[in-house]
């Protein structure tokens, strides 16, 4: 790192103070993306790993983090930016080595594009970024599968059901009862939940029927049965969202996916991307269309 290879390029750490640099890289290199500093600062240092970039003028970079869980470290490559005027001069394979090498000396058995939630800006490659493609086929990668965003109007509504109540998380209560359900469920979820909450993005339904009108009880506990969050990793974009297994089929997810869409819609925004979806057919349902795919690469050392 810093060295001065072949192509004659010197490439160094990138600190939180190049985050501006990079997001003015990352609208040349992909303007339809429209990531700001704030995003990148967050995913790309705030959950620290390796970013690396030209030295001088932002020409190229990347960023990389490494997951554990257990014995198990995978690591992910979760942007990769050259700018335009300087494609075809080596910059994106060799930093995509570099970011490999640092990969593969912290341990970890497999390196993929994207993804690594909970701070990621895509799970996967898009399809329309054919430099990327070429690069990751070059590089020795293997296409294990596909991702997909959809795209919902933010003019969806939807009722919600008798005796279940939906609110913005803010207050205390709310939260340690929406953690519960996270927790209990899906455990993987609860970081990018807890920074759905910190940014007032997080939406729940609690269930009135056991507490009251407001489903709160006398001694002032509350039940979540479900959640949404939206603008945790990017603006605008939905996710993490679930509904509790015993609550399901009662119109709970889309009254949370309306009340989404309504504050989206409020800070003038016309659609949200449904980012990383699991169920096709529920968001289909409230008129969401494919707007990205995006295919998932591993390469094992």
């Amino acid at each position: 790192m810093g060295a001065v290879g072949a192509n004659g390029v010197s490439i160094e750490p990138w600190g939180p103070e190049r985050a501006a640099d990079l997001a003015d890289l990352v609208t040349a290199a992909a303007p339809a993306e429209r990531l700001t500093a704030d995003e990148l600062l967050a995913c790309c240092w705030d959950d620290p790993g390796l970013v690396l970039g030209t030295a001088g003028d932002p020409d190229a970079a990347v960023a990389a983090v490494v997951r554990r869980a257990g014995e198990l470290a995978v690591g992910f490559v979760r942007l990769l930016a050259v700018h335009p005027g300087r494609r075809r001069a080596g910059l994106g394979r060799r930093l995509l080595a570099e970011a490999e090498d640092w990969l593969f000396a912290e341990g970890v058995t497999e390196v993929q594009l994207g993804g690594s939630a909970p701070f990621y800006l895509w799970p996967g490659v898009d399809v329309q970024a054919l430099p990327l493609l070429c690069l990751a086929e070059a590089a020795g990668y293997d296409v294990t599968g596909a991702e997909l965003d959809l795209s919902l109007p933010t003019t969806f509504r939807a009722a919600v059901p008798p005796g279940v109540v939906v609110r913005r998380v803010l207050d205390e209560a709310d939260v340690v009862a929406v953690r519960s359900l996270v927790e209990g469920v899906w455990p993987w979820w609860w970081p990018e939940a807890a920074r759905g909450i910190d940014g007032a993005g997080c939406f729940a339904a609690f269930g009135a029927e056991a507490h009251g009108d407001d489903a709160r009880g006398a001694s002032g506990d509350v039940r979540a049965i479900g959640f949404a969050c939206h603008s945790v990793n990017r603006a605008a974009w939905l996710g993490p969202m679930g509904v509790d297994p015993t609550a399901r089929g009662r119109g709970i997810g889309h009254a949370l996916l309306g009340a989404v869409a309504q504050d989206l819609m409020v800070a003038g925004w016309r659609d949200l991307e449904v980012a990383w979806i699991g169920p096709v057919r529920f968001y289909a349902a409230a008129g969401a269309s494919v707007s990205r795919v995006f295919r998932t690469y591993r390469r094992r050392r």
